[in-house]
């Protein structure tokens, strides 16, 4: 008869240890016995199979039989939760070549529970369950780990941190598999000290085609010393709060850099209101076809700059969610103008391909402007990640009551196994560089406009983000395009406007379209013009920001408190950002608002609107 039938015939359970640990034999018997199956324990080191062995009766056994030969019996339950109640007899002997063979059988004739035996089994069986219990338990990861970074065992938690779903297969693995190699030595010197004195550390968990995952971690010597120490290192996944904090301060600073910019835009938009308005007047004026060419590219810049300014203030600002009818080519446009030098740097070329015909869309614009630019850094991001040229192309068009918007880019795409994941919050495959928060909030403020997004690969690579927003049902009329025509009639108008430059500017365009014009730097010098006996002004063109000591909203308290109602001819202007005070004002007042810089033909709009009321 063959060896391994003979062994295999056997009542009892036969195994076999080599000198460095690794399990050698297990027959068929042993599996029937203990529950395990030869392919789970063979090859396997007998600490990693039997974590629960080292430091207890069972190590100190097998230790003394290698050291003096002599054979020894010990008794333990089943390693398998569904014979746990069962209790084993295992005979140890040393054999050829300082080989451990283990005879393991069940005993069928358990000791009584009223002897010395019994009781200490059955204390110890119940103390075993209760720990392993509550190991299980633990709401956060757990690991046993030895001083050299090998794991024993994980609860539940801990399998779920390591991306594992059956613990049993972390056993005998090295928890520096799942640490960045940047950070394996600082982990294998924590663990040392750990033998020692109890530590905490902050660690960095890897796991293929997540984000990595930034964990507190205290690590505790449950029993031995050098390398036979059982580590119990617990873990709490911090990688949200880190993200949250990375995320204030980002905030802090954009709060920061709004007030900045606030200031800074009064002092942008103040003298290009004076630039655009005296270039589109000698635009008008001029007498050769040369001079009317470059007084156009001086407006049209002038136009472009304040466009670029008043894009950098609805960023900065916080105001509340509007709904109104939204031009997607305009976002488009200002969304490249606004990030050109980067896609410039990154070598990718920015395609838009929006008809005029395309109806408006039902949105806020700031927040389809930051889902639009957050469509384009990513396009570029993963474009300039490929190290060579690309482009992003922008399409619209209509698809029944709703506007399509595409976003499609050259990269190298998204790796499928993530792609339904990119919406979540917090998820990032950039690392350090990304907060995981661009395209969940970008989902959240489409949806909160009535649309959807969707995402999905290109064939040959490259990604496209789809946007779908409902059509405007009122389709407001266009704009006009370009120039402008006279006044209806004449009308007397007032500028007060502390700028010189600013003042000269509005002067001249309203006296082009056909208006008597005066003018005053201060709120004091408005009163007198506006107390004279022959005042009679049909407008006053207030900036909301008049002089050091008033606003224009004084002056209008003031004409609203005289009661002879000329407030109602009060036109605001203001080249500043509008804080929530001020926003409140102007809606208690309901007058109308110029943003600096505006053309001949807004000017024109609003006066013949305010002449009429």
């Amino acid at each position: 008869m063959e060896p391994r039938a003979v062994i295999d015939s056997l009542d009892v359970g036969v195994a076999a240890i080599a000198p460095d640990w690794t399990i050698v034999e297990w027959s068929a018997p042993a599996t029937r016995i203990t529950g395990l199956r030869a392919d789970q324990v063979l090859g396997r080191n007998f600490w990693t199979a039997f974590p629960g062995a080292r430091g207890s009766n069972v190590e100190r056994t097998l230790h003394e039989v290698l050291l003096d030969g002599e054979p020894r019996t010990y008794l333990t339950s089943a390693p398998v939760p569904e014979l746990a109640s069962r209790v084993l007899e295992t005979r140890v002997t040393r054999g050829p070549r300082n080989h451990l063979v283990l005879l393991l059988r069940h005993l069928r004739d358990e000791p009584s529970v009223d002897s010395r035996t019994g009781q200490l089994l059955a204390a110890t069986e119940v103390e075993r369950r209760l720990y392993a219990q509550l190991f299980s338990a633990v709401p956060i990861p757990a690991l046993i780990v030895t001083a050299d970074a090998q794991i024993l065992d994980a609860n539940p938690a801990g399998g779920e941190l390591l991306g594992v779903a059956d613990t049993r297969a972390l056993r005998g693995r090295s928890l520096a598999d799942w640490a960045p190699p940047t950070q394996r030595a600082a982990l294998a010197g924590v663990l040392r000290d750990a033998i020692t004195k109890a530590q905490r550390a902050r660690l960095t968990i890897e796991v293929g085609g997540e984000s990595p995952r930034e964990v507190e971690a205290v690590i505790e010597n449950l029993e031995g010393r050098d390398s036979d120490a059982k580590l119990l290192l617990l873990a709490v996944d911090v990688s949200r709060e880190v993200l949250l904090q990375r995320k204030l301060l980002q905030s802090d600073r954009l709060s920061q850099l709004g007030a900045l910019v606030s200031g800074v835009a009064h002092e942008l938009n103040n003298p290009l209101a004076a630039i655009a308005a005296f270039a589109e007047v000698l635009k008008v004026d001029a007498a050769t076809a040369d001079q009317r060419e470059s007084a156009d590219v001086i407006h049209l810049e002038a136009m472009r700059a304040g466009r670029v300014v008043q894009t950098l203030l609805d960023f900065a600002r916080q105001r509340p969610r509007v709904r109104q009818p939204v031009d997607l080519k305009d976002v488009a446009d200002r969304v490249i103008a606004l990030h050109k030098s980067a896609l410039r740097k990154a070598r990718v070329q920015a395609v838009v391909v929006i008809d005029d015909s395309t109806p408006a869309v039902i949105g806020d614009p700031q927040e389809l402007q930051q889902v639009l630019l957050n469509a384009v850094v990513n396009a570029e991001q993963a474009i300039a990640a490929q190290g060579r040229p690309g482009k992003v192309f922008i399409t619209a068009r209509r698809m029944e009551d709703h506007v399509v918007l595409l976003v499609e880019d050259t990269g190298p795409g998204i790796p499928p196994e993530i792609l339904d994941r990119v919406f979540e919050p917090f998820f990032t495959t950039k690392g350090d560089a990304g907060t995981g928060l661009g395209l969940a909030i970008s989902y959240g403020l489409v949806k909160a406009s009535g649309g959807r997004m969707y995402i999905h690969n290109l064939e040959g690579g490259g990604v496209r983000l789809g946007i779908e927003l409902p059509i405007d049902p009122a389709q407001a009329a266009p704009a006009t395009a370009g120039g402008f025509k006279r006044a209806e009639r004449p009308l007397s108008v007032l500028v007060v406007d502390d700028e010189e430059s600013v003042r000269r500017g509005l002067i001249r365009m309203a006296e082009r379209l056909g208006h008597r014009v005066a003018s005053a730097p201060s709120f004091a010098e408005a009163i007198l013009q506006l107390k004279a006996a022959d005042a009679r002004f049909d407008a006053l063109l207030l900036d909301v920001h008049l002089d050091e000591a008033n606003t224009g909203f004084d002056l209008f308290d003031t004409l609203r408190q005289e009661g002879r109602g000329r407030e109602r001819h009060v036109i605001f202007t203001t080249g500043d950002s509008m804080s929530v005070k001020t926003r409140d004002l102007l809606q208690q007042a309901e007058r109308p608002l110029l943003k600096k810089p505006f053309n001949l033909e807004e000017l024109r709009e609003v006066l013949d609107r305010v002449a009429g009321e």
